[in-house]
């Protein structure tokens, strides 16, 4: 499955597989665009199959009907939607156009990296573990960007060795895509990845 979503100040891509012999995916992601942000959270349910989904879906769910919120509670609002489910590693990316920032908050092992056109990286560290809807600390960090900068979010099903060096090329967002296709075979995990660039 490949999802598109742009405007005037972004572009971003992003591709899903199940793991290898399931139908349902247990990752879930919602991207969404307007004059003024980006917003996009993935989320990785624990295990895979239908339970799996229902974690991830809650998530996708949450940040779609509150995704003019801050990052930090719409963060706690899929905390309490994981209680009595399996639980989920969540990310939450909100990009402000107007002042060239982007606030990222993630718990358990989803990835994001940015690379600005300077070279510099930005690659926040997540928390450890996993929304379970106990009582739970996150680390919201609000960064500032350069125009033309790219950056990936990714599920634990995408193995990357050389992750700097594909962002540092200077490709659309689709062949960055293509690029990833390589990484994509052989899963052991259901996979899930946005990429996206800034304008």
């Amino acid at each position: 499955m490949i999802v598109r979503e742009s405007n005037n100040y972004v572009h971003t891509l992003a591709f899903q597989l199940p793991k290898e012999g399931k139908i349902c995916c247990g990752d879930s992601f919602y991207l969404k665009a307007t004059e003024d942000y980006f917003i996009c959270a993935l989320a990785d349910g624990l295990g895979s199959g239908e339970h799996a989904n229902e974690s991830s879906s809650a998530v996708s769910a949450i940040v779609e009907q509150m995704h003019g919120e801050d990052v930090e509670l719409m963060m706690e609002l899929c905390n309490q939607e994981m209680k009595d489910k399996r639980g989920a590693t969540v990310s939450i990316l909100k990009i402000d156009f107007k002042n060239r920032q982007f606030t990222y908050s993630s718990v358990g092992n989803i990835r994001f990296i940015l690379c600005a056109p300077s070279g510099s990286f930005i690659y926040p560290l997540p928390l450890l573990g996993y929304l379970s809807g106990k009582p739970q600390k996150y680390r919201t960090q609000t960064f500032s960007y350069e125009k033309g900068s790219k950056f990936i979010i990714h599920s634990d099903g995408l193995l990357l060795p050389g992750i700097k060096s594909l962002l540092n090329k200077g490709q659309s967002v689709e062949d960055l895509s293509r690029n990833l296709e390589s990484y994509t075979e052989n899963r052991g995990d259901d996979l899930t990845y946005i990429v996206g660039q800034l304008f």
